[in-house]
Formats: C-alpha cells, structure tokens, sequence
C-alpha cells in the first residue's frame, strides 16, 4: 500500500514538473514567434507556421512519424504494427497524404484538409500515442515530398524506414540529414530482411550503421524487420509464430510500446519542440549577424563619407587662404601706388598740378586706381573656379565611393536564406542614392555654378560696403569702391589747393592723405576678404549639406536597421541560451 502511495506521489511529481517544463517551453516558443514578427518581411512565412504548431501541438498525444523513401515499405510497417492492412500498400507511391492514426473505436477515415487525413482505428498502441504515415520522399511527384518535409518538424520522434534491397541511398541520406537539424530522435528501421540472408543482412547492418553514425554523430537504433512477414503472421494459423519470429517484428514493437514508457515519451514531447525552436532561432540569430555585419561595413561606408566632408571643409578653408592672400597682394601693390603717387604730387614742386585738380584725379586714376578692379576681380574669379571644381570633385569621389560599396557590399553570403527583402530594400536604396548622386554629377554646370557664386560674392560685398549695385559686375562694383576711396583723398588734395599759401601744410597734407587712403584701402581688404570668405564658408556648408541631403535616405535606413537587429540579435541569443538551459533541465529528468 505504501509503495503504491510512493508511486502516486512520484507520477504526481513528474506531473507538476513536466507542466512546469512544458509552460517554460511554452512562453520560448511564444516569445521566438514574437522575435520572428519582428524581423520583418524576411520572415519565411513556414517558420511561423512551424511554431504556431509546436504550440497547438503541445498538448496533444506522442507524435510518432513514419518516413522513407516511396516504396521503402512505410504503410506495410504501419499495418504490422496495428495487426491490420490499413493502409494502401503498393510498388508506386500510394500514400498522397499526411495520414494521422488516431485510436477510435470504429475504423474511418476523412480527408480534414488537402494533404491531410485522420484514421480512426481501435488498436491498444493508439491509445498512447499518434502514429503518422507521410507520402515517401525521392518520387516523382514533388508535391508528396514537400508534405512530409512541412510535417518533419511536428514529429516527437521519427522512424525512418530503409528498404534491405537499396539501404541509405543518397537521397536518404539528405532527408535525415534535414530531420537532424531539426533536432529530432531518430530510429531507423530496415525493412524487407526477408528477401536477404543471414549474411546478407549483417552486412547490410553493418554499413547501415556505420553511415548512420557518420551522419547523425550518435549510432541510433536500428530495427531489421520484415512488415510484410509480421503482417501476413497474423493471418497465418499454424504458421504465423514461424512467420513472425522471421520477421523480427517483435523488437520495434516492444520498443514503441514499452520502452517509449511515459517517461521516456514526455521528455522526447519536450525535447522534440525545442529542438525545433533552437533551429530556428540559430538561423536567425545568424542572419541577424550576418546583417549587422553588413550594416558594420555601412557604417564604416557613412563614417568615410563623413571623413571625406570634413577633410573637404579642412582642405578649402587651407587653400582659401591662398587666394585670399592674392587679393590682399594687389591691395597692397595699390597702397605703395598710393604712397608713391602721395610723395610724388604732394609737395612744393607740384603746385602747378595740385591746382590742376581734375588732371590730377585723372592721373590719381591712372597711375593708382589702374585696373585693380579687373585684377581683384580675377583673383576672386579664380577663387569661384577653384572652389566650382572642388565641389564637383567632391560630389565625384562620392559617386565612386558608394558606387563601391553597392558593388562590393552585397550580404549574398545569408545564412539560412533567411534574408530576401532586406538585401532587396537595401540594395534598392544604394542604387536609388548612388543614381541620385551619379545624376547631380552629370548635370553639374560649372559655368551656371560659378556665375551663381560670383553673384553670391559680389551681392554680399554690396550689402557689407552699403551701395547700391544694381545689376553690375564684380568689377563695376568694386570700381564703385575705389571711386569712394578716391573721392576722400581729392577732398584731401583740394584742402591742401586751398592752403598752398602754407607751405609747411604740405608735408602733414601729404601724411594726412596717405594715412586716410590706406585707411580706406585696409577698410576695403577688410570689405572684400571679409565678404568673400563668409559667402565661401556659407558656400562650403550648402555643398557638404546637399551631399549629406543626397545620402540621408541610406543613411537612416542603415541607423535604423542597425537598432531593429541589435534589439533583434539580443532577443534570439537570450532564446537560444533560454532553449539550451531547458534542454539541459529536460535530459537531466
């Protein structure tokens, strides 16, 4: 009595364990499914398929899956293990559907969906457990193998039947190769012994066996039977021990019967989900990396880009100064005019032309003023060139930076082939960004660019020197400049007319005038340095601004794929370590 108590209570413990297991299990699959959603469009439409079974099928009876190449003897060794010819049995593939045999007291069967049919049938071994026949696999036609290979991952353990006359063919070899990583406990049984002989049959086993291991990494059971021999011995009267002993029937049955006990079963009901979970998620945390990595090298492809900006800035704010210092040179060549000119007029000797005054503005014209108008004009038409072809360059060596990347950064090498539309969409994008940038290079207009510069320039040396340009040119305007400065210094040659009496005035006129127009040639340096650099800075902004403009679709698309997939990549890993904890908890009890 009491051991039947410490029996209760050890069902009843393995019970509340196997519940807490299984809600564990549960919340994972729910969570990688959830994951899944998130990856977008990507998601392989049969993966979420997949999990949405595993979860519906928890609960649900012990899942014994039936599978091998057509002809392998598949619905024979089912109707040996139920005593009764069921199924269709054939040499051409006969089974056209999942069938799932269900215990029922009265033998029926209906087709609930395409590719899918329930059997009733009252046998005690249905009681305990689902037993599932697939359509064979290696036949013509393809659409009975796709049917087995979408069930696979529902089965809590299948039993993969070989024929003795063409064991582990090639073929075969694949299809247990795609069952293992789904992680599934596989038995192998090796049908139709009866047409071999002893001898025969060992060495059949043997190399069964030895390949089997090759490929799995474990020796699984394997089962020599003869279905047909165990089927016909039921019938058989006199003849049917003989005829079931040669088929060796009795050895997988005691294993699907007893030695799948419930224990056994409800750890392999475990263990059958989660291995299928962890596939999943292993290729997805690795398409994830795969893609972060790509998305790395994007990265590496903006920060470059952003590098090439500012040394862009860098080398134009260096190379300014150059053309700047050539204004300034003539500006200074027109103060050592000045001062000549000064020296020479202003003094004792030139009285005659001191009084002289419109010749003498025609000659102050002449010999000072000159063409410093054009000359600076040219300097600041250099600086407009120069500055037009920089940024042209930039825009070019963009072009052929991204235009690299799109040709050297395809992420072909997905893992899983998990991974369409993202390679898509962002191969779209760097095509869509790169023609963007190709066509603002073809169509760049230097004339138009550089017109559109010196207008810029001229209009804010306008608005710095407070006169009324008009429509002028850069050399009418800066001319209108001069004329100012030149105005103040006759002004100062007509006080000194006025006051030729004073001959000692002459030297402090002379300092007098000297001083005020070099005063008024630094003023106008200041003007022009000041306006030209400012309108270049402003112009500097605008071009490294419209690049960034032309690559900030690619840009936020590479900043937020980056985000989703670290979020992403952090989800699966948890997954993946939660799945291989709860695989050790679960093959420990």
């Amino acid at each position: 009595m009491v051991g039947g108590h410490g029996l209760l209570r050890r069902k009843q413990l393995l019970s509340e364990r196997t519940n807490e297991l299984l809600e564990r299990l549960r919340l994972l699959l729910e969570q990688l499914l959830t994951a899944l959603e998130r990856f977008g469009a990507d998601t392989r439409p049969e993966d979420v398929r997949t999990l949405k079974d595993l979860l519906a099928n928890l609960n649900e009876l012990f899942l014994i899956v039936i599978a091998g190449e057509f002809n392998s003897g598949k619905s024979s060794f089912v109707n040996a293990l139920l005593g009764s010819p069921i199924l269709p049995e054939g040499v051409t593939p006969t089974t056209d559907a999942i069938t799932l045999l269900r215990y029922g007291e009265a033998s029926a069967s209906e087709l609930q969906q395409p590719g899918l049919r329930t059997t009733t049938y009252p046998a005690d071994v249905l009681r305990q457990l689902v037993i599932v026949d697939t359509p064979g696999t290696n036949a013509v036609i393809r659409e009975h193998e796709e049917l087995t290979r979408k069930f696979i991952p529902r089965a809590d353990l299948v039993l993969f039947t070989t024929s003795a006359d063409r064991p582990f063919t090639e073929s075969e070899r694949a299809f247990l190769a795609l069952i293992k990583e789904w992680g599934k406990k596989i038995v192998l049984v090796l049908n139709k012994i009866d047409i071999l002989e002893a001898q025969e049959l060992e060495q059949v086993l043997h190399f069964v066996r030895e390949n089997a291991r090759d490929l799995l990494g474990v020796t699984p059971e394997i089962f020599p039977v003869s279905a047909r021999q165990a089927l016909r011995s039921r019938s058989a009267g006199n003849d049917g021990g003989r005829l079931w002993d040669m088929s060796r029937f009795a050895a997988v049955e005691t294993y699907i019967v007893e030695t799948l006990d419930e224990e056994t079963r409800v750890r392999l009901k475990l263990l059958s989900p989660l291995g299928v979970g962890s596939h999943i998620v292993g290729q997805y945390l690795a398409a994830t990396e795969t893609r972060l990595e790509t998305l790395r090298e994007d990265f590496i492809t903006i920060d470059n880009i952003e590098q090439q900006l500012n040394l862009f800035r860098d080398d134009l704010n260096n190379d300014v100064q150059y053309h700047l210092n050539e204004i300034d040179l003539v500006l200074r060549d027109l103060r050592q005019r000045g001062d000549a000119f000064f020296d020479e007029y202003i003094r004792l000797g030139r009285i005659g032309d001191l009084i002289r005054s419109d010749e003498l503005k025609a000659r102050f014209e002449e010999e000072v003023i000159g063409d410093v108008n054009h000359q600076i004009e040219q300097k600041v038409n250099e600086l407009v060139d120069w500055m037009v072809a920089k940024d042209l360059r930039l825009w070019q060596s963009t072009v052929d930076y991204i235009n690299r990347r799109r040709v050297n950064g395809h992420s072909e090498h997905m893992i899983g082939n998990v991974g369409g539309a993202f390679d898509y969409n962002r191969g779209a994008l760097m095509e869509s960004v790169g023609h963007s940038v190709t066509q603002i290079v073809a169509t760049y207009d230097k004339q138009a660019e550089s017109q559109h510069l010196a207008d810029e320039v001229r209009a804010s040396l306008a608005a710095t020197a407070i006169t009324q340009a008009g429509a002028v040119g850069l050399g009418a305007l800066l001319l209108t400049l001069f004329h100012t400065a030149l105005l103040d210094v006759t002004g100062i040659l007509a006080a000194t007319i006025v006051a030729v009496g004073g001959f000692a005035l002459l030297p402090a006129k002379r300092r007098q005038a000297k001083r005020e127009f070099n005063s008024k040639v630094d003023e106008l340096n200041a003007q022009i340095q000041g306006s030209v650099k400012r309108q270049f800075d402003r112009e500097v902004e605008q071009s490294l601004g419209r690049v960034r403009e032309a690559i900030a679709p690619y840009t936020r698309f590479v900043r937020a794929q980056r985000g989703q997939f670290t979020d992403l990549q952090q989800s699966f890993s948890d997954i993946d370590v939660a799945f291989e904890r709860l695989r050790a908890e679960i093959e420990s009890k």
